[in-house]
């Protein structure tokens, strides 16, 4: 940022912007934007997915058959379940729109309670705990901050029964993978479905080589729908901020009040 002195915008294409230093951003007056809400309905899909995936053991289901052999893959659904969404915001909720169609109960978990969402979707606010040891299925949507990292632990996996699936399409950083690696090895826990990673691209990964993991390359918001929009929003953003504008999509509108 210091070496563009004529920087006056860094648009995420994206939502997540924990790669981006906007405290350095804001000093300088560069103002710091992202596209919240165009991948929403992407990602809930693929979490829909991911869950109905691994429920129904579609992938090994799938190489069994391509491996010429006809076997039995005996599973379970999704409305029958008990789902944990931990995260209630854009996303989680429209996970849980999803999820009611199925007919799940749904626990759910933020620091921040929306009474409104419970009231109307029928959702149960619960502690992490009891929604980790009570969820058949669990699926993270929460941002990336010092107190959401490693949320998935050593300490929370003990918590979460053997024949759960746990679902990550938010942060990777917000799972401990080698804990979670050994747990999946050890069949203290079903399986688990993971879009990102701690690194990517995640060569190291523990949990690429099991068989019981559903590895993506951080497909979530890769729709042409979700691009387009986030595509739009992100040249709209970029237009408006060098007009004078103030977008109320810019996290940093210091960064903006502050110029000459």
């Amino acid at each position: 940022m210091v070496a563009g002195p004529n920087l006056r915008v860094v648009q995420k294409h994206g939502v997540g912007v924990d790669n981006i230093d906007i405290g350095a951003a804001t000093e300088l007056g560069i103002a710091v934007a992202n596209a919240p809400a165009t991948n929403t309905e992407a990602v809930a899909d693929l979490a829909i997915g991911f869950m109905v995936s691994l429920l129904r053991s579609i992938v090994p289901a799938a190489m069994s058959t391509r491996a010429g052999r006809w076997d039995r893959f005996v599973g379970h659904e999704l409305g029958r379940s008990t789902v944990g969404v931990v995260g209630t915001g854009q996303i989680g909720r429209a996970v849980i729109r999803r999820l009611s169609g199925f007919g799940s109960h749904i626990l759910a978990y933020d620091v921040f309670e929306d009474a409104a969402l419970a009231a109307n979707t029928g959702i149960e606010y619960a502690t992490l705990e009891r929604l980790l040891r009570e969820s058949d299925v669990v699926t993270l949507h929460v941002p990336l901050l010092d107190s959401t990292r490693n949320l998935i632990s050593v300490e929370s996996l003990r918590w979460m029964k053997k024949s759960a699936f746990l679902v990550n399409i938010a942060r990777g950083e917000l799972v401990d993978e080698t804990a979670l690696a050994e747990y999946l090895v050890a069949g203290s826990l079903a399986g688990a479905a993971v879009d990102v990673f701690a690194t990517e691209p995640p060569q190291e990964s523990p949990l690429l080589g099991l068989s019981n993991v559903i590895a993506t390359p951080h497909i979530g918001a890769y729709t042409s729908e979700a691009m387009d929009c986030m595509a739009r929003r992100c040249a709209e953003t970029v237009v408006a901020v060098l007009a004078g504008e103030y977008p109320d999509n810019v996290l940093n509108r210091a960064a903006l009040r502050d110029r000459p």
